[in-house]
């Protein structure tokens, strides 16, 4: 009988083992789908592209940190601080400021609405918080106008969300529905973006070459000399 005993509880145990297993399997699945079920999602060990400059490589730490927190593919965040600030953490374009440019007005409402922890106070010329906000600002955007089964390659998404973070959701929102953007800057802006994510696995950027041309080069300065 204690024989008997023995192997039913064995048995249970073994059951309940398996019971968890599966569970744990089934959950883990569901994370990975939800994880992935995004255009431009976080990939552990993407490739910095080559032609990347080194005053953006030089907050690839926080980068990375930030990208997987939000789940956002950090050549992206380097691309937009690329663009934004060439790495110059005090860039101040009169509007906007900090590593991702963003301004007073949108920073309050992504502190109080996007990041995963609402914030009342900030610093936007803190690298960290900097880089925060533009991520939780860019996931707000491809939550509103991308969608992953429709853009597999994440080049619409791109574009579409870019425009939003130059010229605000009503942009992104024109570009969505096909009626096209009038602002120079933000037809500009967005499509160096795109055209640079496409170039992201290249030797070399055609796109970023042609940015550093038309003035990008004096952010890329200034970013070196404060990083000296």
């Amino acid at each position: 009988m204690r024989t008997i005993i023995k192997n039913a509880r064995v048995r249970t145990g073994i059951i309940f083992l398996l019971g968890g297993l599966i569970v744990a399997l089934v959950w883990g699945g569901s994370v990975m789908m939800a994880h992935l079920a995004v255009p431009i999602h976080y990939k552990t060990g993407t490739a910095v592209p080559a032609w990347m400059p080194r005053t953006v490589r030089h907050w690839d730490g926080m980068i990375e940190q930030t990208a997987a927190k939000y789940n956002v593919d950090p050549n992206l965040l380097r691309i937009i601080m690329t663009l934004e600030s060439g790495g110059y953490a005090k860039a101040d374009s009169g509007q906007a400021e900090g590593l991702m440019q963003i301004t007073p007005t949108t920073a309050s409402e992504i502190a109080k609405k996007h990041l995963k922890t609402a914030r009342d106070s900030y610093d936007l010329y803190d690298p960290a918080t900097s880089i925060e906000f533009g991520a939780a600002y860019l996931v707000y955007l491809r939550g509103v106008f991308c969608d992953a089964a429709d853009d597999p390659t994440g080049n619409n998404c791109v574009e579409l969300i870019t425009a939003g973070y130059n010229g605000g959701p009503g942009a992104a929102n024109k570009l969505f529905k096909g009626a096209g953007l009038t602002d120079i800057q933000t037809v500009s802006y967005s499509r160096d973006a795109l055209n640079m994510w496409r170039e992201r696995g290249s030797a070399t950027s055609p796109t970023y070459e042609r940015w550093l041309a038309r003035g990008g080069q004096n952010l890329i300065d200034k970013a070196t000399d404060a990083q000296k």
